[in-house]
C-alpha cells in the first residue's frame, strides 16, 4: 500500500500539483479514515503518514510554486538563492535553479518574489546556497539572464565551492575522461554536453549517468565492508554513513541521492521498508522543499517504488522461466520493475523511451559502476587518471552503438508490453501452482 502511494503521489505532484492544495477537503477524509481504523482495531498509522506526507507535500509545493508580485513580462532583475548548481549547457550557456526572494522593474522598484525559477545565463559557477543578482528577462517559466552577480556565498558553499573545483581540476587534465568521471562524482561537468552523452540521451541510456541512489549503493558496497573490518561494526557503519553524506554534500544535496541516504538512515534504525519508503519521501520535502519539483528526485521514488512493490515476484517468475545466475535475474527483475511503474513518467516528461535500453541497461551498468569507482580511487590518488581513458574509450563506443539502435516506443507500445507482462506472470505463477 505505502509503495504505490508514494508512487502516485510522485505521479500527481508532476501532472496534477493543484490535487494537493486541496487540504480542507482530504484531511478530514483521512482522519474519519484513520479513526475508523483505530476504532475497528486495524492500524491507523497508515493514515497518519499520508495526513503527514500530504501536508509536506502541499507545503513544498506553495514553496516551490513560482510568484512574482509584478507581471513577468516587466520583471527586469532577479534576487534569489541558488537551489541547483549551475551547470554548462550547449552553446556557452549555464543553466541552474533559485528559490526567487524579490523582483525590480526597470525603474528599479521592487516587488516580492517566491517560488522555484530556471535561469538560464552566461557562463557562471554559481553553488548550493549562494545569494545571486541575475539581470534578464522571462521567456514564459525561464528566466534568461545576461548577466549575473554573486552577492554572497555563505560559509558551507564556500568550503564545497573549493573542495568541488580541486576535484574538478584533477579529473581536467584528462580531457572528456575526466570530463565523464566529474559527471559521475560530482553530477556536473566542466563542459556540458559531449559526444558521450548525446549518444546516452540518443540510445535512452542517459539515466545510468545521472547521480541516483545506485551511486550510494556502489560507494557502500566498495568501503562498506573494509570499514566494518578495520573499525568494527558499529563504527564502520558510522564512518560509512559519513562518507556517504559528504559524497550528497559535494554533488550539492541532489533529490535522488538524498532520497537514497535518508532510506538509508531510516533502514539503520531498523524502520520496515514500507514506513522508511515513505518516511523518506517526508523528510526530503521537509528539509529541501525545493525538491518537490526535482524530475530527478521523482523518478527515483517512483523506480524504487516499482522495486519494492514487484522485484520479488518478478525474480520468482524470471526463475521459473529461465536457467539463469540468480544475482543476473534479481538484477534483471529490479530493473523490470522500476521500468514498469517508471515509463509512463518518462513517456510523458520526454516524449518517448527507447525499448532497446532494457536489455542494454545491465551491461551499461556495470561498466558505469567500473568508471565510478575508478573515478572515485582517482580522487584519492590521481595516477590512476591514467586507466580513466582507455576505459572512456570503449564506452564512447559502446555508448555510440547503443545509440544507432531505433527502438523506441509511445504509449500504446508501452500498454501491449505491459500486457505481455502480465499475461508471463500469470503463466509462471500457473506453472509453479502445478
Amino acid at each position: 500500500m505505502g509503495y504505490c502511494l508514494i508512487v502516485a503521489s510522485a505521479y500527481l505532484i508532476n501532472f496534477f500539483p493543484s490535487f494537493f492544495s486541496r487540504v480542507l477537503i482530504v484531511l478530514p477524509l483521512l482522519s474519519i479514515v484513520s479513526l475508523f481504523l483505530v476504532l475497528t482495531g486495524k492500524d491507523g498509522l497508515l493514515p497518519v503518514f499520508i495526513a503527514i506526507l500530504f501536508l509536506l507535500v502541499a507545503e513544498s509545493l506553495s514553496e516551490a510554486t513560482p510568484d512574482t508580485a509584478i507581471v513577468k513580462e516587466d520583471v527586469s532583475m532577479l534576487h534569489g538563492t541558488v537551489i541547483q548548481d549551475s551547470q554548462q549547457r550547449s552553446g556557452r550557456k549555464s543553466g541552474f535553479r533559485i528559490a526567487a526572494d524579490y523582483a525590480c522593474d526597470a525603474e528599479g522598484n521592487v516587488f516580492s518574489a517566491s517560488g522555484s525559477i530556471y535561469v538560464i545565463s552566461a557562463p557562471a559557477d554559481f553553488y548550493y546556497g549562494d545569494e545571486v543578482n541575475l539581470w534578464g528577462n522571462f521567456r514564459e517559466a525561464v528566466f534568461y539572464s545576461y548577466s549575473s552577480h554573486l552577492e554572497r556565498r555563505p560559509a558551507l558553499s564556500a568550503i564545497r565551492a573549493m573542495a568541488v573545483e580541486k576535484v574538478k581540476n584533477i579529473f581536467r587534465k584528462y580531457g572528456d575522461a575526466g570530463e565523464l568521471a566529474s559527471l559521475l562524482v560530482l553530477g556536473t561537468g566542466s563542459d556540458g554536453r559531449f559526444a558521450l552523452t548525446d549518444d546516452a540521451r540518443q540510445s535512452g541510456l542517459s539515466h545510468v549517468l545521472a547521480l541516483s541512489g545506485m551511486h550510494l549503493a556502489i560507494i557502500a558496497a566498495i568501503i562498506g565492508k573494509p570499514l566494518e573490518y578495520c573499525l568494527g561494526h558499529r563504527r564502520g557503519r558510522y564512518t560509512l554513513t559519513a562518507v556517504l553524506f559528504l559524497f550528497c554534500f559535494l554533488s550539492g544535496w541532489r533529490a535522488s541521492l538524498m532520497r537514497a541516504f535518508i532510506f538509508r538512515i531510516l533502514f539503520m534504525m531498523e524502520a520496515e521498508i514500507e514506513d522508511a519508503f515513505m518516511l523518506s519521501m517526508a523528510f526530503l520535502y521537509c528539509i529541501f522543499p525545493w525538491s518537490v519539483v526535482d524530475i530527478g528526485g521523482l523518478l527515483s521514488f517512483i523506480s524504487l517504488g516499482g522495486i519494492l512493490f514487484l522485484s520479488d515476484e518478478l525474480t520468482k517468475t524470471l526463475r521459473s522461466l529461465l536457467p539463469l545466475p540468480h544475482a543476473f535475474l534479481l538484477s534483471a527483475a529490479a530493473s523490470a520493475a522500476a521500468l514498469l511503474f517508471s515509463v509512463p513518467f518518462t513517456l510523458s516528461v520526454f516524449g518517448g523511451y527507447q525499448m532497446w535500453s532494457i536489455v542494454t541497461s545491465y551491461p551499461f551498468n556495470l561498466l558505469i559502476s567500473l568508471y565510478m569507482v575508478l573515478s572515485l580511487f582517482t580522487v584519492m590518488l590521481p595516477v590512476l587518471g591514467n586507466l580513466l581513458t582507455p576505459l572512456y574509450l570503449l564506452l564512447e563506443k559502446a555508448f555510440a552503438i547503443a545509440g544507432q539502435a531505433e527502438l523506441s516506443t509511445e504509449l500504446i507500445s508501452y500498454l501491449v508490453f505491459i500486457a505481455f507482462a502480465v499475461i508471463g506472470v500469470v503463466v509462471s505463477r500457473f506453472m509453479r501452482s502445478r
